[in-house]
């Protein structure tokens, strides 16, 4: 595929990424520009971090009365300070946790007060069948839709078919529009999409923990449509084929777009099916095909009462890195508060405790937060379609929607 001829500006920017990615491997989630550039980079040597530190403050101050379209200096002035403080941190600066997640992310890292998920809890023991426990009865709840992996596969391929053509409803999607799912192990997510280019994304699912049927439609509608592959390809085509702009060959982890992308995918399944809908879809179209117990209005209300346990991680990462908490200690809090058995607070405390990962955990309910916020601010259904495809389609920043 022929690649469209890049300005200055983010030539530099494509090449900062990827060299940064040499000095601290996985910085580069997705490239798909011109191959040219990657293996000019490749056939370097990796810098040295205080190199790499002043190269990234020359392109921050670079920005300043760039030739280029306005509303792009605001999403490149974003990264670009992102960037800077990656490579500040691989120089072996300090800085404190809370620093560090707001200068790469844009986004205010606040602690979530426990009062919010002791009603949330308290709500959910309402909710839940049976009494007793309720960290106990969340997870009988959730492992009541259990399957193999075998059985899961064949449910994602209904889920994915039902969710891409609801998607395509909404906005349209690019040719060649097509999501491989596979089967993997060892990793610290449940799901991951990988963007391949050229419309066409990889999500893999994480079976070293069990695969619930009950939560399905969300990570399909996450990683698949209308989430991180919608947005990623639409974003390519229109942005970088069609308008030539460079910044969008490439996805970095650690930067701001990272909380509008999460923002987007953890709000997805909502863009396509309204309050309650998905439970019922599930009811009748994927429990039969395990003979699962359905019982769709209580999972929706069980749902809506455990939203507000997403910003559990973020706590969690804060007691980490931020006050000194044992690992034992985020272990138990992620059971109390997140309702977790100790296999999934284990698992999820590798994915905080993870070098990559370990400020990223803010993205998810900081950009759900932010992006409902606003799409919740639309006059009517039509003016919130509209928002959620500019979403897609612009180059938006957690600053940008704030103001």
């Amino acid at each position: 595929m022929t690649h469209p001829r890049l300005d200055p500006i983010t030539t530099e920017y494509l090449l900062l990424g990827l060299t940064i990615e040499r000095a601290f491997p996985g910085f580069v989630d997705a490239y798909h520009g011109d191959p040219a550039l990657k293996a000019e980079v490749n056939a370097a040597p990796v810098p040295e971090p205080a190199a790499l530190l002043e190269r990234a403050r020359a392109f921050e101050a670079s920005l300043e009365g760039a030739d280029i379209e306005p509303e792009r200096i605001a999403f490149l002035r974003a990264q670009a300070r992102a960037m800077t403080t990656m490579t500040r941190l691989l120089a072996g600066e300090s800085m404190p946790y809370t620093e560090e997640v707001a200068s790469l992310f844009d986004i205010d890292p606040a602690w979530t007060p426990e009062s919010t998920f002791d009603a949330a809890i308290a709500d959910l023991d309402q909710l839940l069948p049976g009494s007793g426990d309720v960290r106990e009865r969340m997870v009988a709840w959730r492992d009541r839709t259990v399957v193999t992996p075998e059985v899961a596969r064949e449910m994602i391929d209904r889920i994915s078919t039902e969710t891409r053509a609801r998607t395509a409803r909404l906005i349209e999607l690019p040719e060649g529009d097509e999501v491989e799912f596979r089967m993997v192990t060892n990793q610290p997510w449940s799901g991951y999409n990988w963007f391949l280019g050229n419309g066409k994304s990889r999500v893999e699912i994480n079976t070293d923990l069990p695969i619930r049927a009950s939560g399905l439609l969300d990570l399909i509608a996450h990683e698949a449509h209308p989430g991180h592959h919608t947005e990623h390809s639409l974003k390519e085509q229109r942005l970088y084929h069609g308008q030539g702009w460079g910044e969008y060959a490439i996805q970095l982890i650690n930067t701001p777009e990272c909380v509008i992308s999460e923002g987007i995918a953890t709000l997805a399944a909502g863009f396509i099916f309204e309050e309650g809908e998905g439970a019922a879809w599930m009811a009748g179209h994927i429990y039969p095909m395990a003979d699962l117990p359905a019982d769709p209005e209580r999972e929706t209300g069980i749902a809506r009462a455990g939203a507000a346990l997403r910003a559990v991680g973020a706590n969690a990462a804060l007691m980490l890195h931020d006050r000194g908490a044992s690992e034992e200690e985020v272990i138990a809090y992620f059971m109390k508060y997140g309702l977790d058995d100790e296999t999934r607070a284990r698992h999820r405390l590798s994915f905080i405790a993870d070098p990559l990962w370990r400020a990223y955990i803010f993205c998810y309910h900081a950009g759900r937060d932010l992006l409902a916020g606003w799409l919740d601010q639309s006059a009517n259904q039509s003016e919130r379609e509209d928002r959620i495809r500019r979403l897609m389609l612009e180059p938006i920043t957690p600053g940008g929607v704030r103001n």
